[in-house]
């Protein structure tokens, strides 16, 4: 008996040995993988999607525009839609009493968009937050005909929006292609920089909450 447990408790210590090893030297190739699950990035591979969809929040991040610029300029996406939450006058900003949505409008005007390049869709917020913003984003785009479209969504949070949006536009016969924006560190070595693991962890936590309670089903979880 006392032979069983020695060979038993052998190999569990060599188990932790040999994964601690693995850990360590391939330690930049599995977060790095761990990464990329987190910020996929699929672009179509051929033509051109009927829409780039921009996520904000209350506010919509420069690096995201300027992505969605950059996919609308080189002819992946027809026309750019930034979707954004509407914000109660109780709750903006310390001394921020200016129209949000109309600021937006005219900075992308003076940066040379006509009227008919963008839209913005201001939408309803409850929690959940990214499930309620993407349902009634899609649920304008699905009016307009749109069949397929290119996701911008910052960092670690493009997984989780992803799936959210892929669910909802399923029914809607809706292809959802992802573009993850980083602008305040690299994708290549986020585990080194501030606020990169902070995010991740963040983030991750949150998808598994998502799952959790079900709002994104097992089958559209990967």
């Amino acid at each position: 008996m006392k032979n069983k447990s020695k060979w038993i408790w052998g190999v569990i210590c060599v188990s932790v040995i040999v994964a601690v090893t693995f850990i360590v030297l391939f330690r930049k190739a599995i977060l790095l993988e761990a990464g990329r699950f987190m910020a996929p990035e699929v672009s179509q591979t051929e033509g051109t999607a009927d829409v780039v969809i921009l996520e904000g929040t209350e506010f919509i991040r420069r690096g995201v525009v300027s992505k969605g610029i950059q996919l609308l300029s080189s002819g992946k996406a027809r026309r750019m839609v930034i979707v954004l939450h509407r914000i109660s006058p109780n709750h903006r900003p310390f001394a921020f009493n200016e129209d949000y949505v109309s600021s937006v409008r005219t900075e992308l005007q003076n940066l040379g968009l006509k009227d008919s390049a963008f839209a913005i869709i201001v939408t309803h917020i409850h929690d959940p937050v990214t499930l309620v913003s993407a349902k009634g984003a899609l649920g304008v785009l699905s009016k307009d005909g749109i069949k397929s479209a290119i996701l911008v969504s910052p960092g670690f949070h493009m997984r989780r929006s992803f799936l959210v949006y892929q669910y909802l536009s399923a029914p809607l016969n809706i292809k959802i292609y992802p573009v993850a924006c980083f602008d305040a560190y690299e994708l290549n070595d986020w585990w080194n920089q501030d606020n990169g693991p902070r995010d991740f962890l963040s983030e991750f936590q949150k998808l598994v909450f998502y799952i959790f309670k079900g709002y994104i089903p097992l089958k559209f979880s990967y």
